[in-house]
């Protein structure tokens, strides 16, 4: 038997990053028939794809040189002789850290001996409560529950370090702290939680009320954190788990969303296939540009009740209100821009104020969520320049992943001559190029605000800002 220790971290058994890992699905057949699955077995025919298929997909992620990898279903414990020849194949192959994603019914001692032997160096194990019954209906399974903690308990024998997935669902979304209690009791050498929740895909689009209140997590999730603080487990808020306004704001660091937001534009976080959006309630949240939003049903269901911003964003030139927030000024020749520093800073609220046109690929590759544009609408032909670059970035939001829109501002400086007309049509402007705010600056604003507060609503919308 294996004498490693999976509750210490170390090449033999674990790996730092949080980052989404390269995934084969060795079958879409399952011993569970959980009703929120999202990868249901009848979505696929057949169920199990070849072996060379398989097999093949494994030779490219070790053809560009990966280090890890995650091997999937379905259940892969299924196919029992068949996953440890994939095992192996992984680390011959130089790939050094090799996850498997079980439900642990099937795993026994010799079982998992038999894994760790292969190369397998954590599990990924779906304990989806602590209260039997609860588990076992979310499994869609009788009697899973001992079983899978039996196999829990077997890996870890084996030196295979856990994860658990408790997909928190609306019947035990108020037992999140409790089940991080059990696991440092019943489970102590489980050192991480990887804390998904129900997402509206495969069978949970038809067992809608399983989708649990955000409202509700937000208070377990803050708690349950420190929870597990105190106890030293390790909790992360997957791509499948929630809003990081929903007990997440401090903890960017172990959000995959927020980590893949600064490191790659191709990670899954950031291509959700639209399966997430930014709400109303999103728009000035400090984090947007480190956070999916929420998933649609959330929105069209639940009225994305317990999302709200935990700090808000500031204009650049109001007093700050926090630290998420940096600026980076560039106003005609005086004050050039440090590319180098705008792209490396980490700061989740990135700002460029500006009246020069800067290509609009240079922004989104810099990482900027809001771009300030100072411009003159009274004379709409030298703003030209700037009236185009905002176009384009409209128009690139398009495609973009929610983390990836760059809100668009309008600073229009007014001018001491200014016909009292052109501020109903600045308005119309602002809001064809879908700028999120339009603000009257310079000493003869004042006398024009009046002006824009009598305007029809349908004509300010919501982009006015004081």
């Amino acid at each position: 038997m294996a004498n490693k220790d999976p509750t210490k971290p170390s090449l033999a058994n674990a790996e730092d990053s949080h980052a989404t890992k390269g995934l084969i699905r060795l079958t879409m057949a399952c011993n569970e028939k959980c009703p929120f699955c999202n990868v249901p077995q009848e979505d696929y025919s057949p169920p199990t794809p070849p072996e060379d298929q398989t097999d093949e997909e494994l030779q490219r992620f070790i053809d560009r040189g990966d280090k890890t990898i995650t091997i999937s279903g379905g259940e892969p414990t299924l196919l029992r002789k068949r996953l440890i020849r994939m095992v192996e194949r992984a680390s011959a192959g130089g790939i050094q850290f090799i996850e498997i994603q079980t439900n642990a019914v099937l795993i026994d001692t010799e079982y998992a001996t038999a894994l760790a032997e292969a190369g397998v160096t954590s599990a990924f194990v779906s304990l989806l409560s602590h209260i039997p019954e609860h588990h076992d209906a979310l499994a869609g399974l009788k009697d899973a529950f001992p079983k899978c903690v039996a196999g829990i308990d077997a890996l870890l024998d084996a030196g295979i370090r856990v994860t658990l997935n408790p997909v928190t669902a609306r019947r035990t979304q108020e037992l999140v702290v409790d089940f991080i209690r059990f696991v440092g009791e019943r489970l102590p050498r489980v050192r991480s939680i990887s804390m998904s929740a129900v997402q509206p895909h495969g069978r949970a689009h038809d067992n809608i009320d399983l989708l649990p209140d955000y409202d509700v997590l937000s208070k377990q999730i803050r708690e349950g954190r420190e929870v597990a603080a105190a106890l030293g487990i390790e909790i992360i808020n997957p791509y499948c788990g929630l809003p990081l306004c929903v007990g997440w704001e401090d903890g960017l660091a172990v959000s995959v969303e927020a980590i893949e937001a600064t490191i790659t534009t191709t990670a899954q976080g950031l291509n959700n296939h639209g399966n997430k959006s930014h709400g109303l309630a999103c728009m000035d949240c400090v984090l947007r540009n480190r956070c999916g939003g929420a998933w649609h049903a959330v929105w069209r269901e639940r009225g994305g009740r317990g999302i709200a911003p935990p700090e808000t964003i500031h204009m650049p030139w109001e007093e700050a209100k926090g630290s998420a927030q940096v600026l980076f000024k560039h106003m005609g020749e005086s004050t050039p821009l440090d590319w180098s520093a705008a792209s490396h800073s980490n700061a989740p609220s990135k700002w460029l104020w500006t009246d020069t046109p800067h290509s609009s690929k240079h922004i989104r590759a810099a990482g900027f969520g809001h771009l300030v544009l100072r411009m003159g609408l009274h004379n709409i032909e030298a703003s030209k320049p700037l009236l185009t670059l905002a176009r384009r970035i409209g128009q690139t939001n398009e495609i973009a992943s929610p983390q990836r829109n760059i809100q668009v501002h309008i600073e229009w400086p007014i001018p001491e001559e200014t016909p009292s007309e052109s501020v109903e049509y600045a308005f119309s402007v602002a809001a064809a190029l879908g700028a999120r705010s339009l603000t009257l600056t310079g000493p003869h604003a004042e006398q024009f605000r009046a002006r824009v507060h009598a305007l029809p609503r349908s004509v300010i919308g919501g982009i006015f800002s004081d």
